[in-house]
């Protein structure tokens, strides 16, 4: 009884909030910092680690369409828009009922011998629910409705834990009623990412990134608990991310801060020295350049475009633009302890080879452009040593986090939620030739730079997948987008970015196909290993740093400031304003 009342008491955390919030605008973007968090949280956590582990995809089905038919019913007309938000925020409302009241059915059922954790991690998850929907309801109704919805909870909790036994919970583990909250949630993440923004300024944009933080906080403390008590497809998946984490954290410290004094001590004529020789020459000083700088597509694409400005020879610019996002300082350092020494070396010289072949042969072509003009600095204006290595600690904690963290979250995100699936092998029994061209076609259209991809690609080998396709995939998924695409067509025609297109994808097949002939089977570390061992004192301390850095660029951008990265990487910019 007494975890029955505290359950119901959680629900209340939403209206003293609320209360704050008229009292103190400022709060406002810190509710929808948390709430944008919370809820997408622990509905994915609730649902696609557990159905990708055990190959139910009719849950992520419903999980997707959930969440695309209210976007579907909307485009159909702009009157409809308003009334599908009103209709997914009550389905999503009646999914939060019914797990409230498996919820209160499951405390019914607790015996006394029952570990105390498995309750509290029922009344913490109450928690920021409770917030969201008194949040989400008074921005879409009023105060009198977000109060009855939460008195609908309360009530719906009070019923499960009458009516709770060995029947409630096997209704809670039936397929039709999975399927039913997996679908509802979709609706309610819907309502959630198209709420209307509420943060202005820089300190809107810092108090939504604290909002963030103190969801992930809750819901680390969450899921702590609930580990404590059963493990499942949540925990699980949470446990791997930390281990993966844990082993990467070094290698990324050590990377952002070198990569923060070449930025620094790079020579301010480098332009210049890229025009020495000719198409060849003009190439390799390109991806010399290019290969040590850990930033993705979505940074590169801007410098190619400011080179080409300066009057950078286009085989220099090019090659730049494919080593860039191919490899870096943080993707050399993550593939040593993910991929073994042998494929990190045979991605370093394939990534080389690759940005070399196709500065020279595609950007060899290209007419060269006229130099804009470029004002001289006065001799005194040069800084000091001390000074340009506190700017490069800057760039490198600063800058160069901003563009890579949402990307690496990204890529080891999705190689600790695939593992479980990938142990079956199926990826060693595609053909040596059809695997290679499989994995550099899927390459092709997916946004991931280099650092995200190397978890991910070692997840593929650890499971069977054979080297030259991770080769291929490596080679493909960081340089091809959309985006280089378009920035290729405007600046040299739609021929040039064919021909760029054509020459990666060859390179890519040729380059894995030539691996596995010539190396066959290379020894890589067990993933499953690597997530079984228990991190390091070391991995640990270099983890809570690495966290603090993601958590700062956060705060200091703002949460959809820092998830525009990923938007804009994948083409949703346009998308997500509408």
């Amino acid at each position: 009884m007494i975890f029955l009342i505290a359950a119901l008491a959680a629900f209340a955390a939403g209206p003293l909030l609320g209360a704050g919030t008229s009292r103190r605008s400022d709060l406002a973007p810190v509710l929808d910092g948390l709430v944008m968090v919370a809820i997408p949280g622990l509905i994915f956590l609730e649902f696609v680690p557990s159905a990708i582990g055990e190959g139910d995809w009719s849950v992520l089905l419903a999980l997707a369409a959930g969440f695309a038919l209210p976007i579907a019913a909307e485009r159909t007309s702009r009157r409809a828009g308003g009334r599908t938000h009103r209709w997914a925020l009550l389905a999503g409302l009646a999914g939060v009922a019914l797990h409230a009241a498996l919820d209160g059915a499951a405390l019914a059922t607790l015996s006394p011998a029952a570990p105390v954790s498995l309750p509290l991690a029922a009344i913490l998850h109450r928690l920021p629910v409770g917030v969201a929907v008194w949040w989400l309801v008074t921005k879409e109704e009023n105060r009198r409705a977000a109060t009855g919805a939460l008195a609908l909870l309360m009530a719906a909790t009070a019923v499960g834990y009458a009516l709770g036994g060995p029947a409630a919970l096997s209704v809670a583990g039936s397929g039709g009623v999975t399927l039913f909250q997996a679908a509802v949630g979709g609706s309610l993440v819907h309502v959630v990412m198209h709420q209307r923004e509420v943060v202005g300024g820089p300190p809107d944009r810092r108090r939504e990134g604290w909002g963030a933080v103190v969801a992930v906080v809750l819901l680390l403390a969450v899921y702590t608990v609930r580990m404590g008590a059963s493990a499942d497809g949540a925990t699980a998946f949470l446990s791997r991310l930390y281990v993966l984490s844990a082993e990467s954290a070094p290698a990324l410290l050590v990377a952002y801060l070198c990569a923060g004094l070449l930025s620094a001590f790079l020579p301010q004529r480098s332009v210049r020295w890229m025009e020495r020789g000719g198409a060849m020459s003009q190439a390799g000083r390109g991806m010399l350049i290019g290969l040590p700088f850990p930033i993705c597509s979505c940074g590169v694409v801007p410098l190619y475009r400011s080179l080409i400005q300066r009057g950078a020879p286009p085989a220099a610019a090019m090659a730049f633009l494919v080593a860039t996002p191919e490899l870096g300082l943080d993707a050399i350092l993550l593939s040593i302890p993910l991929l073994g020494p042998q494929v990190t070396l045979l991605r370093l010289g394939t990534a080389a080879l690759v940005a070399l072949l196709v500065g020279w042969w595609v950007g060899g072509r290209l007419k060269a452009p006229e130099r804009a003009p470029e004002a001289a600095a006065a001799p005194g204006e040069r800084p000091g040593t001390s000074r340009r290595i506190a700017a490069a600690v800057r760039t490198g904690t600063g800058e160069v986090v901003d563009h890579t963290a949402p990307w690496i979250l990204l890529g080891l995100g999705v190689a600790a939620l695939v593992t479980p699936f990938l142990e079956s092998g199926w990826l060693g029994r595609l053909p040596p030739v059809a695997d290679v061209f499989l994995f550099a076609l899927l390459g092709f259209p997916t946004y991931v730079c280099a650092a995200s991809a190397t978890p991910l690609v070692a997840a593929f080998l650890a499971t069977g997948l054979s080297p030259g396709a991770g080769i291929a995939f490596l080679i493909t998924g960081p340089a091809t987008n959309i985006s280089t695409l378009g920035l290729l067509s405007s600046l040299h025609g739609r021929r040039a970015a064919i021909s760029f297109a054509a020459v990666m994808v060859t390179l890519a097949v040729t380059s894995g196909v030539a691996v596995n002939a010539a190396f066959g089977a290379l020894s890589v570390p067990s993933l499953a290993a690597l997530t079984e061992e228990l991190p390091s004192l070391l991995q640990q301390v270099s983890l809570l740093l690495l966290a603090g850095l993601f958590l700062r660029s956060v705060v200091r951008r703002g949460l959809r400031s820092f998830v525009g990265e990923l938007r804009e990487g994948l083409g949703w910019a346009n998308q997500s304003r509408n």
